[in-house]
């Protein structure tokens, strides 16, 4: 069993807030102080944080008590490394608050995020979820922003949004685990955990989960939620990252083996991204790009003309030169 120690906010008072705010931290206490400043700048404040040091040998012990220590809204719990998915878990199994927020530490979201997205899903009895467009900013300068065309806004087109979860995932859109607010009974009534199996994409297989029950979906306009990118992210490592991604695709194929529809989207899926994590293989964007630029000169060129090209193409490359 995973030990923890709970070191109570400088009040010890008892809280009961609407929002609770999970933010795991294994050696990122660098950053941490960003997260919390983002967090305290929000103009909803009936929150809770549980900052889950996840066996750092950093200074996140220091830095955490120094953070909470004027804010009885701040709680720290102490545990062995148990990765990203356990420590994510262990703030759940803390949470008092209706709406869950998870909070990377090297993450930031922007003042009006709690309040917008609150305020979005306070009239829905029902399980919902909210979610918000975001931004990237370089390592060590949060104001700025980093243009990634290869991630457009997202929004969901399909008829399910657990079909636009399965089959468009990181290659057509991607949401970052903080720019949504949960319906905190996701969690609790339904048991939904992070898999700590999972090397990597824990989060798309917890969605997963999540979107399968049809929960209410509201989309907060605006890029509310600030994504780091670090020289050290996990992402840099195609290989592992595909590893995750498959495996993570395959305990669903299992999940849904009685479901048509999705066995078919999973399957496409383990092959797509196969492909598009292949060492050698271009960023999907422009792969898509060039497959849709060659759809279009196919249908609008007359086939004279394409045959035309092609044997120049043919003869250049074959050294000879065309008459």
């Amino acid at each position: 069993m995973v030990q923890t120690s709970i070191i109570s906010n400088s009040k010890g008072e008892i809280l009961n807030p609407l929002v609770s705010v999970i933010i795991p931290c294994y050696n990122q206490a660098r950053f941490l102080s960003d997260a919390i400043d983002s967090l305290k700048a929000q103009t909803f404040i009936d929150w809770e944080c549980i900052i889950i040091n996840d066996g750092s040998s950093d200074n996140t012990h220091e830095v955490t008590l120094a953070l909470a220590i004027n804010d009885q809204r701040i709680h720290y719990v102490e545990q062995e490394n148990q990765g990203l998915s356990g420590a994510r878990n262990t703030g759940l199994d803390h949470v008092q608050g209706r709406y869950i927020q998870f909070l990377d530490a090297d993450d930031l979201i922007e003042p009006d995020k709690l309040r917008l997205q609150v305020e979005s899903l306070s009239n829905i009895t029902g399980l919902a979820l909210c979610y918000s467009d975001y931004r990237h900013c370089p390592e060590n300068n949060v104001m700025e922003t980093i243009r990634r065309d290869n991630f457009p806004p997202p929004r969901f087109i399909m008829s399910k949004p657990l079909h636009d979860i399965a089959a468009r995932w990181e290659t057509q859109f991607s949401i970052p685990v903080h720019s949504y607010l949960f319906d905190a009974r996701l969690f609790s009534e339904y048991g939904i955990r992070f898999d700590i199996t999972l090397p990597n994409h824990e989060d798309w297989d917890c969605w997963m989960r999540i979107f399968a029950l049809n929960p209410v979906i509201k989309l907060t306009p605006g890029a509310l939620a600030i994504y780091r990118i670090c020289n050290t992210s996990m992402c840099v490592d195609r290989q592992q990252m595909y590893q995750g991604f498959s495996q993570a695709i395959r305990k669903q194929q299992r999940i849904f083996r009685n479901d048509p529809i999705m066995r078919r989207i999973l399957k496409d899926k383990i092959q797509e991204i196969k492909k598009n994590y292949s060492s050698n293989r271009p960023n999907s964007v422009m792969m898509n790009f060039r497959i849709n630029a060659m759809r279009a000169y196919i249908k609008v060129m007359p086939w004279p003309i394409q045959k035309f090209i092609i044997n120049i193409s043919r003869m250049m490359t074959q050294g000879h030169t065309p008459t």
